[in-house]
């Protein structure tokens, strides 16, 4: 009897150590280690100063192009120091000779910025603008970049904010570097509203889909961003997301898109003139017909209180010849 009791004794005791053990397992999923939570909080924000810092950079070498433009001289891109000195010696030389002459004033303030000499080539590129009627895109950019290097970030917006108001044709770079500059002392919505006009120069660059989602999100601002074309549609109700599926109001994206709609009975046709494609959707239906083909929809298209009729954005966009793309960071769309 005693034995027995022994053995009962020995097992009950091995299932406390086994649940024991288990239940240790079970807090590590449940309750994680500080030590690790830390670590992929520092994980996250490194990523996302990677991505900050790859955005900077990607700007910065568009505008390069713009910078370099109408430059032959290859000592001029050469990385040695000591090899762009003599190229700037010579340069001087000419210049003494020639004085004022714009070609070689702008390849000297090159020259200075690729040195480090940022206050040289300041003075060099004012003295260009002096010339000018009104700012170039070339010489209001390189100004920018040397007032920012030397830390004068009000300065350098203030020269791209003089460009964007001229005659000039601003490329969405132009935007993109000011709106980094702007995120930089702080003013995260101004950021926001120059990425978007840098999305309207250049509709199809992803990267700067991505960035005005990191910037509304940054900003707190709630909600779906739909772009068409690089440009926000004047909605009359709100986009929003059902079952994972973007709603938006039939016919103002239809406007957008250059899409015909008519409406009638619960039944709205949309036709795409350019290809002849046809999409038939149903109020309240999760069915649609494709060009005549029927197709089966996980949301259908349905009246919103405000009286406004909202269809699944994909399914209309992609049948009807758009490319539609969502970014989940700011919850943006562009349909191109």
């Amino acid at each position: 009897m005693c034995r027995k009791l022994r053995l009962l004794l020995a097992l009950v005791t091995v299932a406390i150590f086994m649940l024991s053990i288990g239940g240790m397992a079970f807090g590590a999923d449940t309750l994680e280690n500080p030590l690790h939570k830390e670590q992929r909080r520092f994980e996250v924000k490194t990523r996302t100063q990677n991505e900050g810092e790859e955005f900077r950079l990607k700007v910065e070498q568009k505008l390069e192009y713009k910078i370099k433009e109408g430059i032959e001289d290859e000592e001029l891109s050469k990385s040695e120091i000591k090899g762009l000195e003599k190229y700037i010696a010579r340069l001087e030389q000419t210049i003494a000779k020639v004085p004022g002459d714009p070609e070689l004033l702008w390849k000297l303030a090159v020259a200075y910025r690729n040195v480090g000499e940022y206050d040289k080539a300041i003075a060099l590129l004012k003295e260009l603008e002096g010339k000018l009627t009104h700012p170039t895109v070339k010489v209001a950019v390189l100004l920018a970049q040397c007032l920012k290097a030397k830390g004068d970030r009000e300065a350098a917006l203030a020269e791209l904010s003089k460009l964007i108001e001229s005659p000039e044709t601003v490329p969405g770079a132009v935007y993109a570097y000011r709106a980094i500059l702007k995120e930089e002392l702080g003013e995260v919505k101004e950021a926001a509203e120059d990425v978007e006009e840098a999305i309207a120069a250049e509709p199809k660059d992803d990267d700067l889909y991505k960035k005005v989602g990191e910037l509304y999100k940054k900003a707190g601002k709630k909600g779906v961003k739909v772009f068409v074309k690089g440009r926000k549609p004047n909605f009359d109700a709100e986009p929003f997301v059902k079952e994972g599926r973007i709603m938006v109001p039939v016919r103002a994206i239809a406007e957008a898109l250059g899409l015909e709609v008519d409406y009638k009975s619960g039944v709205v046709t949309i036709t795409n003139p350019a290809n002849g494609k046809t999409v038939i959707l149903y109020v309240g239906r999760s069915e649609a017909e494709v060009s005549g083909q029927k197709v089966a929809l996980d949301v259908p298209a349905q009246v919103v209180p405000s009286g406004r009729t909202v269809v699944p954005l994909r399914f209309v966009g992609e049948n009807l010849g758009a490319d539609v793309d969502w970014f989940e960071d700011g919850q943006v769309v562009a349909i191109n």
